[in-house]
């Protein structure tokens, strides 16, 4: 098991948050359990984590690591856990 810093976990829950906050202004208030609807609530948040991937990694990184977040149908922690040591770093050291 792998053990995060309370830095981290804080950054975690902070981006967590911030994509929640996204996908209730698009108009769901809770995460459907159907893969297309997840699909769908992601798709409808796109502008708004295009910038804020883009915000933190830049564009071209950004796109990529948008695209595996998708792939992740959303789910941060394992989205977080794929990324490389350096990804890993500028997600933990980004100043909100």
């Amino acid at each position: 098991m792998t053990t995060l810093s309370p830095n981290t976990v804080s950054k975690l829950h902070y981006f967590d948050n911030r994509i929640k906050s996204f996908y209730e202004k698009n108009g769901y208030s809770n995460m459907p359990f159907d893969g297309k609807e997840v699909q769908k609530m992601i798709e409808s948040s796109q502008l708004e984590l295009n910038a804020l991937f883009y915000k933190i990694w830049g564009s071209t990184m950004g796109y990529h690591l948008l695209d595996k977040f998708y792939d992740f149908r959303g789910n941060i922690l394992e989205f977080f856990m794929s990324l490389d040591p350096q990804n890993k770093e500028r997600f933990t050291t980004i100043n909100w």
